[in-house]
C-alpha cells in the first residue's frame, strides 16, 4: 500500500502541477495571439508584455485563493506557472528570430 501512496502522490503532482504548467503556457499564447490580432504583427515586445501579463496574473490568481476558504496560494505554483509562461514566451521568441532571420536571408 505505501508503494501505491508513493505512486498516486508522484502521479497526482505531475498531473496537477502539469496542469498548472499548460494552462499559463496556452494564456500565454493566447495573449500574445490578441496582441498580434490588435497590432498586425507580432514583435518581441509584444511577447515580452504577454509574458509579464501572464506572470502577473498568475501571483493575482494564487492571492486570490488566499481568500477562499479550504484554499491557499503557493509560491510553488506561480513558480510553476512562471516555467510554462517562460516555456511559451521562450519558444515565441526563437519563432520569431527564426522567421526574421529568413526573411532578411
Amino acid at each position: 500500500m505505501e508503494r501505491f501512496a508513493v505512486f498516486w502522490g508522484i502521479s497526482w503532482f505531475t498531473i496537477v502541477k502539469g496542469w498548472h504548467f499548460s494552462e499559463f503556457a496556452i494564456l500565454t499564447v493566447l495573449a500574445a495571439s490578441s496582441l498580434k490580432w490588435l497590432h498586425g504583427k507580432t514583435t518581441s515586445s509584444s511577447i515580452m508584455f504577454a509574458m509579464l501579463f501572464c506572470i502577473g496574473f498568475a501571483a493575482s490568481d494564487e492571492w486570490h485563493q488566499s481568500f477562499i476558504p479550504d484554499r491557499y496560494g503557493t509560491v510553488q505554483d506561480v513558480l510553476i506557472d512562471c516555467l510554462g509562461v517562460c516555456a511559451a514566451g521562450a519558444a515565441m521568441l526563437v519563432r520569431l528570430v527564426r522567421k526574421n532571420a529568413n526573411d532578411k536571408a
